[in-house]
């Protein structure tokens, strides 16, 4: 009779266990709900087993690096260790070989503290009487992502009949631990996406298939205002202040067409010299979802190719007029002798001599025009020594007064007091100012205003000096043929008074730029960069 009622006493023992053990893993699972940073998983899934086991100490490692022969892990969640027995157990070593034997053959196992590579830790464990730890492996049905190590003491030590239930914590806890990692991970990718989207120094913006705003970075906030006033308005309203899409739009064409697009040219809104690119984006499906737009400002860019591309013709026209003003001259010089010698030798009247001085100014003309020519070609190398370019402007200003009272300019000076001195040959720089103002009363034929003004910037370092005057201003067509040798409006001009100017430009390091507007006058700025150790 007795071992007929041992059966049912046993099976509901069993039974009672076993429901136990789900409730433990139920409320480890509840503590872990919610979770989704690995250190609150860690930190939460640690103490629930040590609670729910009656358990005082415990830790995490984790895989942190697998190397030739040995896996490193690192301490990631603990409970019960000082703060300096922390430290000392901070990274654990371990076989590699070892790593197929906790995954596959032996996920749990119970040790003696001797078994343990720390020391001091042997010594804790031995002060509190405990003497047998239980490693966990923490796994997937994949992989190996570390080890829990918890104190086997107290009343409800967990003997080989548990190993089941361990080994399911293991296994419970490694699928909340990588789920953690997976989800950090997809944070830490969408937190530097971000900041990269963030970090481009051109306007972006993300717009619909309704042409509205979705998504802008912060240079486009810098440059059209804030985010918050963007999103989901038309991106027409925000780019170009316009109702419709203008003719060159790559936003449109992109949604129309599906596929990715570059442009270049002036901006619709800004003027200048943009690039434009659209990509489209599209889902699994195939369909266009948005369109990534991408604006670059390439104006300074331009202005710098312009440059170069002018400072090539300059050098190869420079030559190429040496050699053809050294031709010129050489008989011209024998014309003006023999004019002079006929001149004196024979009888003319009034009117044949008026004729012979008229050649000869002509002549004395034709070689003022070669010797432009031939200073253009080979200008003489500056003097370079520290000066004001004030002290520049204000010497071409007494040089010029003449000429501007005949003219009935008004000038203006706006010189900053804190200009840095520039190492510059004065007398070159004095012929591009002198060039300049001569220029302006040229084109201010009725009288005007001419203001000269210098700064100092700071972004980029430079002295800065702006001749602006009140004339017609430089019709379109002319702006970049301006600073061409021989290009000129003038009946009387040579056409070499900028292309020189440039010239000495170039040689100091600066460079000379033109903002006009037709019927409102023309500015030249004149920009001297400034070195380092003047910043």
């Amino acid at each position: 009779m007795k071992q007929q009622r041992a059966g049912p006493i046993g099976s509901r023992e069993k039974c009672r266990r076993q429901d136990k053990e789900l409730q433990i893993l139920f409320d480890i699972s509840s503590a872990l709900h919610g979770s989704t940073h690995l250190q609150d998983v860690l930190q939460k899934a640690l103490m629930a087993i040590l609670t729910h086991l009656n358990f005082k100490m415990g830790a995490i490692y984790l895989l942190k690096e697998v190397q030739t022969d040995q896996m490193l892990l690192e301490l990631a969640a603990h409970h019960g260790f000082t703060e300096g027995l922390v430290e000392c157990i901070r990274f654990l070593l371990a076989p590699h070989q070892s790593m197929g034997k906790y995954y596959l053959d032996d996920p749990v196992k119970w040790l003696p503290p001797s078994k343990l590579f720390f020391t001091k830790l042997q010594d804790r464990l031995k002060d509190e009487g405990i003497q047998e730890i239980i490693r966990i492996a923490l796994v997937t049905p994949k992989k190996f992502l570390g080890l829990l190590y918890v104190t086997n003491h107290g009343p409800l030590q967990l003997r080989q009949d548990r190993r089941e239930l361990l080994k399911t914590i293991g296994q419970q806890l490694g699928v909340s631990i990588e789920n953690a990692q997976l989800f950090e991970s997809v944070e830490r990718a969408k937190s530097e996406l971000e900041i990269s989207f963030d970090a481009i120094q051109h306007s972006i913006f993300l717009v619909d298939t309704r042409m509205r705003i979705y998504r802008v970075n912060r240079t486009s906030e810098m440059v059209y205002g804030k985010a918050a006033d963007m999103i989901g308005k038309k991106y027409t309203n925000i780019l170009y202040g316009l109702e419709h899409p203008h003719s060159e739009c790559v936003i449109q064409a992109c949604l129309n067409d599906a596929r990715p697009l570059r442009r270049e040219g002036p901006h619709p809104r800004w003027g200048g010299y943009y690039h434009f690119y659209a990509f489209p984006v599209l889902n699994p499906t195939g369909t266009l979802e948005r369109v990534v737009y991408y604006e670059k400002d390439a104006t300074e860019a331009r202005k710098l190719e312009q440059r170069l591309q002018q400072s090539d013709r300059l050098q190869a026209l420079g030559t190429l007029a040496a050699g053809i003003a050294h031709e010129i001259r050489n008989p011209l010089a024998t014309i003006n002798f023999n004019a002079q010698m006929l001149q004196r030798e024979i009888s003319l009247d009034a009117g044949q001599q008026q004729m012979f001085q008229d050649m000869v100014h002509e002549i004395r003309q034709i070689d003022r025009i070669v010797q432009q020519v031939l200073q253009f070609a080979r200008p003489r190398e500056p003097q370079f020594l520290p000066n004001q370019i004030n002290d520049v402007v204000r010497y071409c200003h007494d040089l010029a007064r003449v000429n501007l009272r005949k003219a009935n300019v008004e000038v203006m000076l706006d010189l900053a007091q804190d200009t840095p001195p520039l190492v510059m040959d004065f007398n070159q720089v004095s012929q591009v100012v002198m060039n300049l103002i001569l220029n302006a009363i040229e084109a201010m034929s009725d009288g005007g205003r001419l203001t000269v003004k210098t700064e100092r910037r700071n972004d980029p370092p430079a002295v800065v000096l702006e001749l602006s005057d009140t004339g017609p201003g430089i019709l379109e067509e002319d702006k970049n043929r301006i600073f061409d040798p021989f290009f000129t409006r003038k009946p009387e001009g040579t056409g070499l008074g900028l292309s020189i100017s440039r010239q000495i430009l170039e040689k100091h390091g600066a460079y000379i730029e033109l903002d006009s507007v037709l019927g409102q006058g023309a500015t030249f700025r004149v920009t001297f960069p400034l070195p380092p150790q003047q910043v």
